[in-house]
């Protein structure tokens, strides 16, 4: 990452600095995956974007990272490729809710695992477009290996929506809400337009495998 020298002001020099020291917070091991300085990040953004507050989200989408990457026992992360990186920073920065922050950092784990590497531009986009819910629907979903949500089943791979309003805490109408707005970013099919019933398809699978990848492929 690189970015221009462009003449700052005395102010603009205090709030760069003080950026700097809460990047410096992640740790020298994340920017050595990452390919790249905490001074590299705010010469590519600039301290016009990269409010602390901002670089304070980004501290913590890291460490979550991290995190990820010990629980996945990737030993030794490769820096992830810019054109994934930068969107995925991008979308973390300004996203303080716990769930979503939590796919952020799966995602970016997941560019940085050598054996993994499978995130979409898509999966990025999807993230961008989520509420809080639609993570909650989708991380519940691949939790309990659940195929198809219905108005009425009995059968153990699949749900209702009262159900699995239910398991996370949500109103019957926020979940199809999350449901319906999954729909449209193809994560479900329906047998027929209108019947109230979501399948999972490939593109859920492929999304959840990218952030919850049980044992990394050897």
């Amino acid at each position: 990452m690189s970015g221009s020298m462009v003449p700052i002001s005395d102010e603009q020099a205090k709030l760069g600095q003080e950026i700097l020291k809460t990047l410096r917070g992640a740790g020298s091991a994340i920017w050595e995956a990452l390919g790249s300085t905490p001074e590299d990040l705010v010469a590519y953004f600039g301290g016009d974007w990269l409010r602390v507050r901002r670089a304070e989200n980004l501290v913590k989408l890291f460490e979550k990272a991290k995190q990820r990457l010990a629980d996945w026992n990737v030993q030794q992360p490769k820096p992830a490729s810019l054109s994934i990186a930068i969107p995925i920073l991008q979308g973390a920065a300004d996203e303080d809710r716990e769930e979503l922050a939590d796919l952020w950092a799966r995602l970016l784990a997941n560019a940085m695992a050598p054996n993994l590497d499978s995130v979409r531009h898509g999966f990025i986009e999807a993230v961008k477009k989520m509420d809080r819910q639609d993570a909650l629907v989708l991380r519940e979903l691949n939790k309990r290996n659940l195929v198809a949500v219905q108005r009425s089943t009995s059968d153990p791979q699949r749900t209702t929506i009262d159900n699995l309003a239910a398991a996370i805490d949500l109103r019957v109408d926020d979940v199809e809400t999350s449901l319906r707005h999954l729909q449209s970013m193809d994560f479900f099919d329906q047998q027929q337009v209108g019947n109230m019933d979501w399948y999972v398809n490939p593109t859920f699978r492929e999304f959840m495998r990218a952030c919850y990848p049980e044992v990394i492929p050897k």
